[in-house]
């Protein structure tokens, strides 16, 4: 076996992480371009007895956060993860809402998610942050508003691994065309005279430059409709570690550092 093969990196990897599960927990973002990390304080809300700001779908077990009207940045930050450190501890927490109100600080969250890192009767925690990786299963995919019709489009990108800069669309036999983002967290695309072509091809650009095209989409309104692929991790691999291998070695090192403590 040569030192130079694929099959030698892999295997140099799996060495490395002493054959241990390649789950991946949330990854640092710090050395990509558009990388957010802050201080500041946190309080804790309601988040699950009214729909949030971003208008995703949840569940009363997930980690959520609420940031600041300031930062909420248009929606721009819906769908991120940020790890939050507080006086007992971290969790990752999804940003799905925007907090307005003299009451707000930096970051609102969940009750339980501000509980697993602070005492609840305290009321506000110092806290500090970093964004991540999603934990996401699968692949991207892409929600199509109820109040799409033959000559509008309302889409919302969902399950994704980093947050979403860009969403341009491609009617069928047609160029890409960049999409406006609406206050709400999605895309929305007036075809004008002519209704829709489908299906549909998305090329979706993540909040660090990388891109995704998916092809083939059929337009279902009011339905969810999954892609093949995911954004890929970032930082890319390095120089010689190439294509899906050097993916592969990238995701098991990153295994490794969680499983051995870095």
């Amino acid at each position: 076996m040569q030192a130079g093969s694929k099959s030698f990196r892999v295997a140099i990897a799996l060495l490395a992480c002493g054959a241990a599960s390649t789950s991946l927990a949330a990854t640092p973002e710090t050395s990509c371009p558009g990388s957010w990390t802050g201080t500041g304080e946190a309080t804790y809300y309601e988040a699950f007895s009214q729909p949030n700001a971003c208008g995703l779908p949840l569940t009363p077990d997930q980690y959520v956060a609420a940031v600041a009207a300031a930062a909420f940045d248009g929606s721009a930050v819906c769908g991120r993860c940020l790890r939050i450190t507080g006086p007992l501890g971290s969790i990752v927490a999804l940003m799905t809402d925007s907090c307005v109100g003299a009451g707000c600080r930096d970051l609102d969250l969940s009750p339980n998610a501000f509980a697993a890192i602070g005492d609840p009767l305290e009321g506000i925690l110092p806290v500090s942050w970093e964004s991540v990786s999603c934990d996401v299963a699968g692949p991207i995919a892409f929600y199509f508003d109820a109040a799409s019709n033959p000559y509008y489009a309302k889409i919302q990108v969902r399950n994704h691994r980093y947050g979403i800069a860009g969403l341009a669309i491609a009617e069928s036999g047609q160029p890409f065309v960049d999409l406006a983002r609406s206050s709400d967290n999605a895309f929305e695309f007036v075809s004008g005279v002519a209704p829709i072509a489908a299906p549909f091809s998305f090329r979706v650009t993540d909040v660090h430059g990388a891109m995704l095209e998916e092809t083939n989409l059929a337009f279902t309104p009011g339905e969810e409709v999954g892609g093949a692929g995911q954004l890929p991790f970032c930082p890319e691999p390095g120089p010689g570690l190439g294509g899906a291998v050097g993916v592969g070695v990238l995701m098991l090192l990153q295994s490794c550092r969680g499983h051995l403590g870095k």
